[in-house]
């Protein structure tokens, strides 16, 4: 009797190629930081509103790789695709022989490679699970860091917005009039930078909650990959038979 594979498990255990729908997330913050650069007396005038520097603490939250992290969800995944196939083909040469062979040693056979398909089966589906979990993490991260981006472009502008109207204020303020103006626009920014800093800790939080939710996920797709590979049916003993 000959058996045909209908699926080829080696052809899944390949790199994964660049993660889809993925933004490095400190990209917009270190175009910010960038722009930045010539005058960073601005991040001052942030720490002193805010208590510190926005981009760098956006950097440090977000900092590392986190495009690598992201190409593990298609590892997982492949090793998923690999699982499925050699259920696939145990479960077509189950269905070959059982139609051709029969007895005692059959049945036991076929019960052996039928619980080592379920058990593929199932490890495919925990390893589905673990790539969606870091999919969902690579981009939550991803995209809160393009919002911190927006956030700190907003601080940016009311700080230049804020600095300009105090300048000008303080320039006019022998009319009195225009003081008064300036300083009024200088405090309406300052709400703005305010608001904008409240918004990035929300941000941050719920990216973390995420991250600890799928966290705790992973590890338990993890420990039933874990159980998954101890329970894998063993031959008791290597068949022998009489006649042979």
């Amino acid at each position: 009797m000959t058996f045909t594979d209908v699926a080829s498990p080696t052809t899944h255990l390949i790199a994964p190629g660049e993660p889809g729908e993925f933004a490095d997330p400190l990209s917009a913050i270190n175009a910010v930081g960038e722009f930045l650069s010539p005058s960073g007396w601005l991040m001052k005038l942030a720490e002193l509103e805010m208590g510190k520097d926005p981009v760098k603490w956006c950097q440090s939250w977000l900092a590392g790789d986190w495009a690598a992290f992201a190409r593990c969800a298609e590892t997982w995944r492949n090793l998923g695709r690999s699982c499925d196939a050699l259920a696939r083909n145990i479960g077509a040469g189950v269905t070959r022989v059982d139609g051709t062979w029969q007895g005692n040693a059959a049945d036991a056979a076929l019960h052996y490679f039928d619980v080592l398909r379920r058990n593929l089966e199932e490890m495919r589906d925990s390893l589905y699970a673990m790539g969606d979990e870091y999919q969902l993490i690579s981009q939550s991260v991803s995209a809160t860091g393009q919002a911190l981006g927006e956030c700190v472009g907003l601080i940016l502008d009311a700080l230049i917005t804020a600095s300009i109207a105090v300048a000008a204020g303080t320039a006019g303020g022998w009319t009195g009039c225009g003081a008064a103006m300036g300083y009024a626009l200088g405090a309406v920014e300052a709400q703005v930078i305010l608001k904008e800093w409240e918004r990035m800790t929300a941000l941050v939080n719920a990216a973390q909650v995420v991250m600890n939710t799928s966290c705790a996920s992973i590890g338990r797709f993890g420990g039933q990959i874990a159980a998954g590979l101890g329970s894998f049916p063993l031959p008791r003993t290597s068949y022998d038979h009489p006649a042979v």
